[in-house]
């Protein structure tokens, strides 16, 4: 039993120290200086996400599963970026943002959402699994004789 939650801390802490080194890595790299915001507000909306989801499986006594830690930094991603397109649109009347010929000129059209989707979803996965794998080993302690 011990030794599960030991790497289930282990697992966590590591995860933890990868997202600490990619948000170093942007902040000291200064040619990729604009992501540096969206990746750390990502994260946080997706450390929000995740422990609300977590918590939400616990009051249904389970345990979180790894599609938590994929769907909520997946979600948080695309929200961050098509979230402000659908701001606009909504609530300036830009309505044609919304239409196919916006996105097929040459400002790079939907492909150019992938990189940056990519790239918070990618960073936020890290925070997303260290609060899943704490959750997992903290049931799995608490749980008596659970194989």
């Amino acid at each position: 039993m011990k030794r599960s939650a030991s790497i289930h801390a282990f697992v966590a802490l590591a995860a933890l120290l990868a997202w600490l080194a990619a948000v170093v890595t942007l902040i000291l790299n200064r040619r990729d200086s604009w992501a540096l915001i969206p990746v750390l507000l990502g994260s946080l909306v997706t450390i929000v996400g995740t422990l609300l989801v977590c918590r939400f499986w616990i009051r249904r006594k389970r345990i979180p599963s790894y599609g938590t830690l994929f769907g909520v930094p997946l979600a948080c991603a695309c929200l961050l970026c098509v979230g402000p397109i659908l701001w606009e649109a909504c609530c300036y009347g830009a309505w044609y943002l919304l239409t196919p010929g916006y996105w097929q000129q040459a400002k790079g059209g939907f492909a150019s959402l992938y990189l940056p989707i990519m790239l918070i979803g990618a960073t936020s996965v890290l925070p997303a699994a260290a609060i899943v794998v704490y959750y997992q080993g903290r049931l799995k302690k608490d749980a008596p004789n659970v194989a």
